[in-house]
C-alpha cells in the first residue's frame, strides 16, 4: 500500500511550484469558483468533491473549464437530494460514473474508497447493532412504501442520500484501500461516528477525509487524535481544499506542518507572522524558534490563536 505523508490544508503561495496528485474540496453548495481557481493554479492529477455539491447546472457544465486539466471524482452529501435539480445535476450528469460511493477506485495512484450520504436514524443508527436497523437496504424500504410515497418508483428522494447497512457492509468487504473519503466525520469530531473509524480500520486506509461540517481540521495536529492512531483524519471546509501529498519542506525551514498551520490561521499573512519577532519568544521569530527545536511551542501558539486565544 502506498505510504502517505502529512498534507497542506490550504493553497500555497503563488511562487511555489507544487503539483499535488490529489485535491479534496469541501462542500461546494453550488459555488465552484474556488474549485476551478485551485485546479487552474495547481493542476492536480485528480480532485474529489466531498459532498453537498448542489450543482445549479449539470456537473460537467459547471466544471467544463477544468475537465481537460484534471480528473473529477465525487461523493454525495445530504443536501444533494434536497431538490430535483440538486439530484439530477449530479446523479444524472455526464460525471455520474465518477461517483466513489461504495466503491474503491484507483485515483492518481491511490486506492480511494468512498462513502457518500449521512446516517439517518429512520434508516440506521450505527450506534445500534446493524441488525436492528429499520431497513437493511433501499429495496427493503421501497417494499414498505405505497406508490404515492415513492419518487420515480423508488424510495423518496431524500433517503437516496441516507446510508443503508447493505451499502456500508458492501464497502466494508471491498478493501484494502489507501484513502477513505466520506461525507460523515470520524468519531474524533463531536458529531462524528465510530462507524467511520471502523470502516477506515477495516479497509486499512492511512487517510480519512470528510466534508459536511464546514470546518478545516487536522485531527492529529489539533490534538483530537493521537499521532499513533491507525489513520490520519482531516475535515475540509466549504470553499477550502486539502492537497495530497505535500511537497517536502526546504532545508533549514520550519517543519511543514507548522507552515501549514500558520497558513490555516493567518492565510496570506502567515509568513509575515512567522518572520516577526515575538515578545513571548524573547524577541525570536516563530520561524527561528521552530527551526531551532521549538516547533511544539509555535504549534501551541498557533492553535491558541486559531481557537480564540490572545498570543
Amino acid at each position: 500500500m502506498k505510504p502517505l505523508i502529512p498534507s497542506d490544508l490550504h493553497a500555497r503561495p503563488e511562487h511555489e511550484r507544487f503539483a499535488p496528485k490529489l485535491m479534496f474540496f469541501g462542500d461546494p453548495h453550488g459555488d465552484f469558483d474556488p474549485v476551478i481557481a485551485a485546479v487552474e493554479r495547481f493542476q492536480p492529477e485528480a480532485i474529489v468533491l466531498l459532498g453537498d455539491i448542489q450543482a445549479r447546472r449539470p456537473l460537467q457544465i459547471e466544471l467544463q473549464s477544468i475537465l481537460s486539466l484534471t480528473e473529477v471524482y465525487w461523493i454525495h452529501g445530504n443536501h444533494d437530494t434536497d431538490g430535483d435539480l440538486d439530484y439530477q445535476n449530479l446523479f444524472e450528469s455526464d460525471l455520474a460514473d465518477r461517483s466513489l460511493h461504495c466503491r474503491i477506485v484507483s485515483v492518481a495512484g491511490y486506492q480511494v474508497a468512498g462513502l457518500g450520504g449521512i446516517f439517518r436514524s429512520k434508516i440506521w443508527d450505527p450506534r445500534r447493532p446493524i441488525d436492528e436497523a429499520a431497513f437493511q437496504s433501499s429495496d427493503a424500504m421501497r417494499r414498505t412504501m405505497k406508490s404515492h410515497e415513492r419518487w420515480r418508483d423508488g424510495i423518496s428522494r431524500k433517503h437516496r442520500s441516507s446510508i443503508f447497512p447493505d451499502e456500508y457492509q458492501r464497502l466494508l468487504r471491498s478493501g484494502p484501500a489507501d484513502i477513505l473519503v466520506a461525507h460523515e466525520a470520524p468519531s474524533a469530531h463531536p458529531h462524528g461516528w465510530k462507524a467511520i473509524d471502523e470502516l477506515a480500520v477495516k479497509l486499512g486506509v492511512q487517510l480519512v477525509v470528510h466534508g459536511h461540517h464546514h470546518r478545516s481540521v487536522d485531527y492529529v495536529g489539533e490534538g483530537l487524535m493521537p499521532a499513533a492512531a491507525p489513520f490520519r483524519a482531516f475535515g475540509v471546509d466549504t470553499g477550502s481544499h486539502l492537497t495530497w501529498p505535500r511537497d517536502e519542506p526546504g532545508p533549514g525551514g520550519p517543519p511543514q506542518d507548522v507552515l501549514d498551520l500558520a497558513t490555516q490561521v493567518f492565510g496570506a499573512a502567515a509568513q509575515a507572522w512567522l518572520d516577526k519577532p515575538h515578545e513571548l519568544l524573547d524577541g525570536q521569530t516563530p520561524a527561528t524558534l521552530a527551526v531551532g527545536g521549538g516547533a511544539d511551542r509555535v504549534r501551541s501558539m498557533l492553535i491558541a490563536i486559531q481557537h480564540g486565544g490572545v498570543v
